[in-house]
């Protein structure tokens, strides 16, 4: 057991979760329902949604849903750690085993596991993970990867000379990867193990971007559900951004959750900042240019297109989250888009293929922080960059140090609560205790929130200073306010 402070455990498990709950700002009685019901009224929408990557998101393997060749490489041998990996199927269950080898050639170490659930639609990847009695959910250490055919790698993290055979799947993990899940009361406390009751959803549902359904159902659809294109352009792009909005995946946090607020507790139509602050490495640290797996909205926001835009270019613009279109059908789609704005875009005599932008504007590139993973960047630039789908290295470890920066919404209000929550992207991780911990001191003694996490990050910067004492005195008071 790695021993960490407290309010990276919390950051890493994610916070309260109020699945299947009436979230703020909701009428009594309007919460979650099972998505199929969307299919009795909405037929085909559904029927053209499950076949989208969010709708692929999560599911129970079988034999309709597979795509990978588990014959085909009964073993892989993963060098770094020693160790050998097998995915076999047997009397319709799929299982994941590891092994290593003695110096006689004998097997040692040797664990099987059942694989429940699949994560990941295999458009980029697929993690496998194990449920455990107690309604936990392990991610396995081998994956699946599409690129070059197909073929087994090892999970985000797990290539290592120990990877981890016990890495839980928290809340916050499942909040962009699976529908809205049933979890125990007691378990909406912060840093709460991550138990999940009953039957898992299956993808991610209609009602992440169009709120809770029970009225709607209850009432036989007269009682309105959110409907994004009537939502301003700002509230429209962010129930985009909730979950493809991530600044980085490096050891900052890169968005705040506020500590009043369950994981699960963001409805579409409300403003994200009510939600979640996101924070970003400081300009001129060397991280401007990065380009990882869940960059798209971060990278958009860079494009001149964007920003002389005026508020016009949207996720929606592109891409009808109901359909995905794939191939031909795709490039004329998504190219016609570039189009309304760019028809005499190259002058006479250049050669440019055929109602094709996006394979020199929006070019597929390999991400930064994932091996094997292939996506497109859609930061729109006149010239790709060079080497764009060079093999992937694994990357150093990062231990930023260094500010920690407001990203969005930008410019962020100027209100003390917000003061208070950039103190914490300083002090949170370790980042910029030295400059961040005495205006937290401040901000926490002016304030006093009631909130007991704010304390926690207190008690952890006095600790990463060197004062024990204080550190104590903050997780005391801490544990007073749970």
């Amino acid at each position: 057991m790695v021993d960490l402070p407290p309010f990276t455990i919390l950051f890493f498990l994610g916070l309260p979760a109020l699945a299947a709950q009436i979230g703020p700002g909701t009428r009594p009685g309007n919460g979650y329902v099972d998505s199929k019901l969307c299919a009795t009224c909405h037929r085909e929408i559904a029927a053209n949604y499950a076949r989208t990557g969010m709708g692929r998101s999560f599911f129970a393997p079988g034999t309709g849903n597979t795509i990978e060749d588990y014959a085909k490489t009964p073993e892989y041998y993963h060098a770094l750690s020693d160790s050998h990996y097998s995915m076999t199927v047997r009397n319709g269950q799929y299982f994941q085993r590891r092994w290593q080898l003695d110096a006689g050639g004998n097997e040692i170490n040797a664990e099987e596991v059942k694989i429940d659930y699949v994560m990941g639609s295999g458009n980029h990847a697929r993690s496998y993970l194990h449920r455990t009695e107690r309604g936990m959910l392990i991610e396995l250490p081998l994956g699946w990867y599409p690129d070059k055919g197909g073929g087994w790698g090892m999970v985000p993290g797990s290539d290592t000379q120990h990877p981890q055979t016990r890495r839980f799947v928290s809340y916050k993990c499942m909040f962009c990867h699976d529908g809205y899940p049933n979890i125990p009361a007691a378990n909406q406390a912060p840093g709460s193990e991550p138990v999940f009751l009953g039957e898992l959803p299956e993808g991610i549902d209609c009602q992440r971007c169009h709120g809770p359904g029970g009225e709607h159902v209850r009432t036989a659809g007269r009682v309105s559900m959110v409907n994004p294109a009537k939502l301003s352009p700002e509230r429209r792009m962010e129930v985009c951004m909730q979950c493809h909005l991530e600044t980085t995946s490096g050891r900052i946090p890169a968005a705040l959750q506020r500590f009043d607020r369950g994981t699960f507790s963001y409805m579409p139509g409300q403003p994200l900042i009510d939600f979640a602050i996101s924070f970003d490495h400081a300009p001129g640290t060397g991280h401007e240019g990065k380009f990882e797996a869940v960059s798209s909205v971060y990278r958009l926001r860079q494009s001149r297109c964007f920003l002389e835009s005026g508020g016009k270019l949207e996720c929606a613009t592109c891409h009808d989250p109901h359909r995905i279109p794939r191939g031909e059908e795709a490039v004329g789609q998504y190219s016609g888009v570039c189009v309304r704005c760019h028809s005499s875009a190259h002058p006479a005599g250049v050669t440019t293929t055929a109602a094709d932008c996006i394979t020199c504007h929006m070019p597929k590139r390999r991400v930064d922080d994932a091996p094997h993973v292939i996506m497109t960047d859609h930061r729109i630039q006149r010239r790709a960059a060079a080497g764009a789908l060079l093999e992937f290295g694994e990357l150093p470890a990062e231990e930023y140090r260094g500010e920690v920066v407001p990203y969005y919404p930008a410019p962020l209000p100027e209100t003390p609560q917000n003061a208070l929550y950039c103190a914490v992207a300083q002090v949170g991780l370790g980042n910029n205790v030295a400059s961040g911990l005495p205006e937290l001191v401040r901000l926490i003694d002016e304030i006093k929130p009631p909130e007991p996490e704010f304390y926690m990050v207190l008690g952890d910067g006095w600790k990463s200073a060197g004062n024990p004492g204080e550190a104590a005195a903050a997780y005391q008071i801490g544990r007073a306010h749970v």
